[in-house]
C-alpha cells in the first residue's frame, strides 16, 4: 500500500509493507481473476470449434486479451506473463528501501531476557564463581533426666522437652549476632576477616569493616542450621571459601554454643535453689537472734536455767514455812509454862520474826508484778539475786524458748527443702553432646557449575515467557 508523502499529485509516495491479512486477500483476488480468464478461454476455443462465424472476430479479441494467461499460448509469453504475475506478488512482499534489517521484539526480547543473561550466568559459574567449602557437625543437648517418654522416643507427642528448647535457643544464638560478638571477645577471631580476603569474588567478598548489623544478614546466608525434633540432634553447616577458613570457623562456633550450654545450666541450676537459699538464710538469723536473745538473758540474770532456780525457791519457801510453823508451835508451848518476857519466848518470837521476813522475801520474788505499774512502766526483769522477779524473768525465758523451737523447725524444714532442691537442680543439668566431629573438607561442593547455570537459564526462560504471555495478553485486547 501506499500513503503520499505530501498533498502535491505529483510529488513522492512512501511505499510500506502490506499487512499479512491484506497480502493474502491480494493474492486471493489475483488467483481468482486468472481463474475467469482460462474459463473465458474455454468458452471462446468451444464456439470456433462450433464454427460460429459471427462472432469469430469477438472471441479472437477475447483470446488475444487472455492469451498470455492461458495454457495454450506460446511458451515465451507464458513465461513472460508468469514473470510479470510473480514480480507483481513480490513488489507487495518488499520491504522499503530504506529498511535493510527488520527483527521481531519476540526475537529481541529473547535476546536480552534469555541469551545474555544466560551467558553472563555461565560465565560466573563457570569461572568467575569462588569455590564453597562445606564443614558438617552434628550436636545435641542432653540432660540428666530424660524422661522414659522421651527415651521411647516419644517426647514429641506430649509436647517438646527442656533439652529440646536449649536446642532451638542454641540455634537462634548460632544465627544472633551475639555469636559474632562472643567469638570475637572470647577467642579475639573476627568472622569478617574470614569473608573478606582478596581470592572471594565480588558477589561474596565482604569489607572487613562492615558494620555487624549488615554482617549478620550476610552470616545467616553462610550458615545453615535444622534441628531434628524426633532425635533431638542438631545439624550445622558452615560454608567459606577455603578448607582452613571453614574448619576454623566451625570450631569457633561449637566452642561458644557449648559455653552458652554450660551457663543455661547454671542459670537454671540457681534459679532453682535460690528461693531454698534465701528460706534456710531468714530461718538460721531468725534462729540465731532467738539464741542471743537467750544467751543475753542468762547473762544479765546470772542464771543458766531459770526453771532450776525456781524449783529451788519453792523448795526453800516450802522449808521455811514449815520451820515458821514449828517455831510457832513451840512458841505456844512455851508461854503455856512461862511468862511471855522470858528469854527463851523472846528467842522464839525473834526467830519467827526472820523466818516471816524471809518468807515475804521469797513470795515476792515468786509474785507477778502489778498489771497497772506494767502498763505505765516498762517491763524489767531485773536480776533475781536483787531487785527481779522470778516469774517475769521465768515467762520471757520461756517465751525465746518457744521462739527457739519453732525457729529451730523452721531451720530443719529450710534444709531439707534446699537439699531437694539441690538434687532437683542436678538433675536439670544439661551438657553440650557433639558427636559428629567437624573435619577439614577436601575438595569444594559449591557452586555446581553446570546445574547452577542450567537452573539459571530456566529462571530466565520462565520470566521471559511470562513477559511474553502479558504482552500478547495486552496487545490483543487493546483498543
Amino acid at each position: 500500500m501506499t500513503v503520499p508523502k505530501t498533498t502535491d499529485e505529483n510529488a513522492e509516495t512512501i511505499q510500506f509493507p502490506l499487512t499479512k491479512e491484506e497480502r493474502r486477500e491480494k493474492q486471493l483476488r489475483k488467483r481468482a481473476e486468472r481463474e475467469r480468464q482460462a474459463e473465458n478461454v474455454d468458452a471462446a476455443e468451444a464456439d470456433m470449434s462450433a464454427g460460429k462465424g459471427a462472432d469469430t472476430a469477438t472471441a479472437k479479441g477475447r483470446i488475444i486479451s487472455v492469451i498470455a494467461d492461458s495454457p495454450m499460448a506460446p511458451p515465451l509469453q507464458r513465461k513472460q506473463a508468469a514473470q510479470e504475475a510473480e514480480s507483481e506478488d513480490n513488489e507487495d512482499f518488499k520491504a522499503p528501501s530504506k529498511r535493510l534489517f527488520r527483527a521481531s521484539w519476540t526475537n529481541v526480547s529473547f535476546l536480552l531476557f534469555v541469551i545474555i543473561p544466560g551467558l553472563c550466568s555461565a560465565l560466573y559459574f563457570t569461572v568467575l564463581a569462588s569455590p564453597q567449602y562445606v564443614v558438617e557437625s552434628q550436636f545435641s543437648v542432653r540432660g540428666s533426666n530424660a524422661s522414659s517418654m522421651a527415651s521411647l522416643g516419644l517426647g514429641s507427642l506430649f509436647g517438646t522437652s527442656v533439652q529440646s528448647n536449649d536446642s532451638y535457643i542454641v540455634a537462634a544464638y548460632i544465627e544472633s549476632q551475639q555469636l559474632v560478638r562472643d567469638v570475637r571477645d572470647q577467642f579475639g577471631v573476627d568472622l569478617r576477616q574470614y569473608y573478606s580476603r582478596p581470592n572471594i569474588d565480588l558477589l561474596y567478598r565482604i569489607s572487613p569493616d562492615m558494620p555487624l548489623e549488615r554482617f549478620t544478614e550476610y552470616w545467616r546466608d553462610m550458615v545453615e542450621i535444622s534441628f531434628n525434633s524426633t532425635t533431638g540432634n542438631t545439624t550445622l553447616y558452615i560454608y567459606a571459601f577455603t578448607a582452613e577458613d571453614s574448619k576454623a570457623i566451625t570450631d569457633a562456633v561449637l566452642k561458644v554454643s557449648e559455653k552458652l550450654v554450660n551457663s543455661l545450666s547454671e542459670s537454671s541450676r540457681q534459679q532453682m535453689t535460690r528461693v531454698a537459699n534465701l528460706q534456710v538464710e531468714r530461718a538460721e538469723a531468725r534462729l540465731e537472734n532467738v539464741r542471743d536473745e537467750i544467751r543475753q538473758l542468762r547473762s544479765t540474770e546470772k542464771i543458766i536455767d531459770p526453771a532450776q532456780l525456781s524449783q529451788l525457791d519453792f523448795s526453800l519457801t516450802q522449808k521455811l514455812e514449815s520451820e515458821l510453823q514449828a517455831t510457832r508451835t513451840r512458841l505456844n508451848t512455851a508461854l503455856q509454862s512461862v511468862a511471855g518476857d522470858a528469854p527463851q519466848v523472846v528467842v522464839l518470837k525473834r526467830t519467827i520474826k526472820g523466818l516471816e521476813e524471809q518468807l515475804a522475801v521469797l513470795k515476792q520474788k515468786m509474785s507477778l508484778p502489778d498489771t497497772q505499774k506494767v502498763s505505765s512502766q516498762p517491763m524489767k526483769a531485773g536480776r533475781v539475786n536483787e531487785e527481779g522477779n522470778i516469774p517475769g524473768v521465768l515467762t520471757k525465758f520461756e517465751d525465746l524458748t518457744v521462739q527457739q523451737t519453732f525457729a529451730t523447725q523452721a531451720y530443719t524444714t529450710a534444709l531439707a527443702a534446699f537439699e531437694t532442691s539441690l538434687t532437683e537442680a542436678q538433675k536439670q543439668d544439661r551438657y553440650f553432646a557433639l558427636f559428629v566431629e567437624p573435619v577439614r573438607p577436601e575438595i569444594a561442593l559449591y557452586p555446581m557449575r553446570i546445574l547452577d547455570t542450567f537452573i539459571s537459564l530456566l529462571v530466565f526462560m520462565a520470566i521471559w515467557l511470562l513477559a511474553q504471555f502479558f504482552y500478547r495478553s495486552f496487545k490483543d485486547h487493546a483498543i
